[in-house]
């Protein structure tokens, strides 16, 4: 009898000992949790960011596309200009020599 009590001590030791471990890792678990938690809400956070800047962006880029494509148009515009200006001055100056 005395054997088994001592036996029956270790493994309630051994247990004890195994209960106290699973405790441990579920604070740590739990920990973990809420640290995942905050990480998380700070992502949304940069998400929602992300997506007011995206969407700023592509205003931004459209207008820069719409301020290139007028360029475009007045710079052809303004080589025609420039050339009948050429061709005035030509005339104006052959006309007074």
């Amino acid at each position: 009898m005395k054997k088994i009590k001592e036996l029956v001590e270790i493994v309630v030791k051994k247990v004890r000992s195994v209960e106290t471990n699973q405790f441990l890792a579920a604070d740590q678990l739990r920990i973990m949790k809420d640290q995942q938690s905050v990480m998380n809400e700070k992502l949304d956070t940069m998400q929602e960011s992300l997506d007011s800047h995206s969407t700023s962006l592509i205003e931004i880029e459209g207008n820069l596309k719409g301020y290139a494509d007028m360029y475009k148009v007045n710079k052809v515009k303004i080589e025609k200009l420039e050339s009948k200006v050429e061709i005035i001055s030509k005339k104006i100056s052959s006309a007074r020599n």
